[in-house]
């Protein structure tokens, strides 16, 4: 259900990507990406399994095992993969939020983003989704490797869009 979840998440992204933009005091595109990243990563880990909602659920986190994931496990396992694709979109927006303190609050957003996710997988747990610290860590580093990767692109990024200003 992933791919037609996130076909979804276009809508709001589509509707909404010039207000958070403009929050951001970036460029429209800026906040399509996070809105849509925001979309991947609640379709990826907060819809019930199927769609049902599980009644018998009770309540389960696993602790034990969570560790930072090496860079071999993260280009080599598929599930994982999938994580780092599903969170790192968030961290490419937030490091490229317009001024240096819009920037530092997106980012500190985009780093609970896993934690927050795994607390209302806790709190919740009708939607039939165990919260797990390892998915915490592999969250933290999708919206690392995208910061990174937003990072090195924002001077570009500006740039650019001070040139298109300018004509």
């Amino acid at each position: 259900m992933f791919w037609p979840g996130l076909l979804l998440s276009l809508v709001p992204a589509a509707l909404l990507n010039r207000p958070v933009g403009r929050l951001l005091r970036a460029h429209w595109v800026v906040g399509f990406v996070l809105l849509l990243g925001l979309g991947g990563v609640v379709v990826a880990t907060l819809l019930p399994e199927a769609f049902e909602l599980s009644e018998d659920a009770v309540r389960h986190c696993t602790v034990a095992g969570g560790r930072p994931r090496s860079p071999h496990e993260l280009l080599h396992v598929r599930h994982i993969e999938l994580k780092l694709a599903t969170y790192a979109p968030v961290g490419f927006a937030a490091a490229l939020a317009g001024t240096r303190r819009r920037r530092a609050v997106a980012l500190a957003a985009a780093a609970v983003l896993p934690f927050a996710v795994s607390a209302l997988q806790y709190a919740v747990p009708a939607i039939g989704r165990d919260c797990d610290v390892q998915d915490v860590w592999d969250g933290v580093q999708g919206v690392a490797l995208g910061a990174a990767l937003g990072l090195a692109a924002g001077p570009a990024v500006r740039a650019v869009r001070s040139r298109s200003r300018a004509v």
